[in-house]
């Protein structure tokens, strides 16, 4: 019986560009092979100092080139080809193999959160071990059977990331009248800037309105 998979892996793609800019969300889009074998990767990235990012990109070891595909003010679609080295430490090949299906990929500056639809235990412990066996470390948050989800494996629309600002505030009484608690604590909870927090929350909450209410998709 198939169920979702909630784990992150630290990978080494574009970690020192995601340095430069702490606060900067990736969210990928595509990984695809090119004509020379190597590997292109396409995502987007959310937050507002994309010029250090940009900075940090062209300096990064990981990757040889990159292309902006997309600007929608707080996001851009990135193309990103990456280096021999990087390419074969990516397990994208390895789900491919035992049939998992990655739902949501987002990463910060320290770690890939990723949700995907896994076959059985034995397909999700392979993952692990190739993972392992790549020295990427793998942490396995929670497995459950996916209900409520939409197309794309997302619940309405929500990354992981927004999910967990979204339930944190919600615990802490931040949508509360009076409020309970302050931005900043919650950010500090959750180990990131308030502004950064501040731009999950609205996303989360937009992409939650969408998805349950409808409305205009500008992405």
């Amino acid at each position: 019986m198939s169920f979702v998979a909630e784990f992150s892996v630290r990978y080494p793609i574009l970690r020192e560009a995601r340095a430069c800019v702490p606060d900067m969300e990736l969210e990928t889009e595509d990984v695809r092979p090119t004509p020379d074998g190597g590997q292109r990767f396409v995502f987007w990235a959310s937050g507002d100092d994309f010029e250090a990012f940009e900075s940090g990109v062209e300096t990064d070891t990981t990757a040889t080139d990159y292309s902006v595909l997309g600007d929608h003010g707080e996001r851009r679609l990135y193309r990103v080809t990456l280096s021999e080295s990087a390419g074969e430490r990516t397990t994208h090949s390895v789900a491919a193999k035992h049939d998992i299906v990655f739902l949501d990929v987002t990463a910060d500056s320290d770690e890939t959160r990723i949700r995907a639809r896994v076959p059985d235990r034995d397909a999700l412990f392979a993952f692990r071990d190739a993972c392992r066996e790549r020295d990427l470390a793998f942490r396995l948050v929670g497995i459950y059977d996916g209900e409520g989800e939409t197309a794309d494996g997302r619940q309405y629309g929500v990354t992981a990331s927004q999910r967990e600002a979204l339930v944190h505030a919600l615990d802490a009484g931040y949508f509360d009248v009076p409020r309970r608690t302050t931005l900043s604590e919650l950010a500090d909870d959750l180990g990131i800037s308030d502004q950064a927090l501040s731009a999950r929350l609205r996303r989360g909450q937009t992409s939650l309105v969408r998805g349950t209410l409808g409305g205009r998709n500008d992405t």
